[in-house]
């Protein structure tokens, strides 16, 4: 088996491959589950907290001078604690704000789904207009070496002059400088695409020339509807509030007082030599421990204040999302209907070069054109055929992301993308 079939790969199977390799996609998940772990950890400060240590001390006299005998002893000691708290006015706060945190980063991930989505049908499009490109500046730079050779006879018999010659030999340069660009251009793509998924990729399709695309209509009122209640940067700015205003909440609820339940258990047992002799002792403790905050000089005042003010941002940034979600969704249908028009222009275009190419091959087998003028008319008719296929890639990605605002984009949308491709 060939390299190029080895990393030969549709649109699905590059998809596939981003979703589960992506690093970026990656990184999301994994800032997921430190969310959830957070949470875990606000949630734990409302269980007891207990506390065992144990000590022993081995005491040595130098020298004693007073009544009774004393010599070396040592000392066991065992502490157990136990604190419940009971009232923590700013736990429900604390909870609530990472539930929301939490939330922010299950919806970040299905947002971020979307964009590896769309990206993987970006670059995949890229990398086929570029490919296509590749065949164009070829065939282009073998025109000027037909006319570089054609002109030298000419040169040779005086027909043309030197400064007409060497134009000749600019074009030829110009044009392989032109294939230079575009091939650096396919390669960088490649490249691109090899970061995203972690895959080199060759053969690739191309756009099916006989499909007919679906005419798509959208409501613009209903999308934006849809939108602003369910799309992710709304949700996000959303849950951006909710913990904003639940960061407000907490550092208000600082000012309240806490009420815990306290046990301890205490053991001491101190060996013989000391002045009284040995002796053990236990004792055990149960009280109920309330804190009332009454100064901290204007701190928490402070906190309160800067939350305050995060909060009035987040209503801020909310609402500015919403403004710019609307003016993209316009934006965007707008330009699909530009696409469609395009789009029909464009296949015209490329049905008439395609009329004017077999004209001219016909035309030169009868001695009415030259292989010169046949290279032209393929050159336009390949030209005009990529700019159809770059028009009709344009309309489908700009589908896609208008999809984005409406629904989840998954495997399905892909593979009703890859159906209008072919090998």
């Amino acid at each position: 088996m060939s390299i190029q079939a080895v990393n030969a790969a549709d649109l699905v199977d590059v998809y596939k491959r981003a979703i589960e390799q992506n690093n970026d996609y990656k990184l999301i998940q994994n800032n997921k589950k430190i969310s959830e772990t957070q949470y875990d950890q606000t949630s734990s400060t409302i269980f007891p907290e207990i506390n065992f240590s144990a000590g022993r001390n081995d005491t040595t006299i130098e020298r004693y001078v007073g009544p009774g005998s004393n010599t070396n002893y040592d000392t066991d000691s065992y502490n157990l604690t136990l604190r419940q708290p009971v009232f923590r006015l700013s736990f429900f706060d604390e909870l609530e704000k990472s539930k929301f945190q939490l939330d922010k980063s299950s919806t970040y991930e299905l947002y971020h789904k979307k964009i590896v989505g769309i990206k993987t049908v970006e670059l995949y499009f890229e990398l086929i207009n570029n490919k296509n490109k590749v065949r164009e500046y070829e065939e282009k730079f073998n025109l000027a070496k037909k006319r570089l050779n054609a002109a030298e006879k000419l040169f040779v018999n005086g027909s043309i002059t030197r400064t007409e010659y060497i134009s000749f030999q600019n074009e030829l340069e110009s044009s392989k400088i032109s294939k230079d660009i575009v091939v650096n251009a396919l390669d960088s793509t490649r490249a691109d695409i090899y970061l995203f998924t972690g895959k080199r990729i060759a053969e690739i399709h191309n756009v099916n020339m006989e499909i007919k695309l679906a005419n798509k209509i959208y409501n613009i009122k209903e999308v934006i509807r849809t939108a602003l209640r369910s799309f992710e940067t709304i949700l996000m700015a959303n849950q951006d509030l909710s913990i904003s205003r639940s960061d407000l909440d907490s550092n208000k609820s600082q000012h309240y007082p806490t009420l815990d339940i306290v046990a301890s258990y205490d053991y001491v047992d101190v060996s013989e030599g000391t002045r009284f002799g040995a002796n053990k002792r236990e004792a055990s403790t149960v009280g109920i421990s309330l804190n009332f905050p009454i100064y901290q000089g204007g701190y928490q005042s402070a906190r309160v204040s800067e939350s305050r003010i995060k909060f009035e941002n987040a209503s801020i940034k909310l609402e500015q999302a919403k403004r710019e979600l609307e003016i993209e969704i316009i934006d965007s249908i707008k330009n699909l209907e530009i696409q469609k028009g395009l789009i029909h222009i464009d296949k015209i275009n490329y049905q008439n070069a395609n009329e004017s190419f077999i004209a001219a091959k016909k035309g030169f087998m009868s001695g009415i054109y030259t292989d010169i003028e046949v290279q032209e008319s393929k050159i336009n008719l390949i030209s005009t055929k990529n700019k159809y296929i770059s028009t009709v890639l344009s309309y489908l990605l700009q589908d896609l992301n208008i999809k984005k605002y409406t629904n989840d984009i998954d495997v399905l949308d892909i593979q009703e993308i890859n159906s209008i491709l072919i090998w």
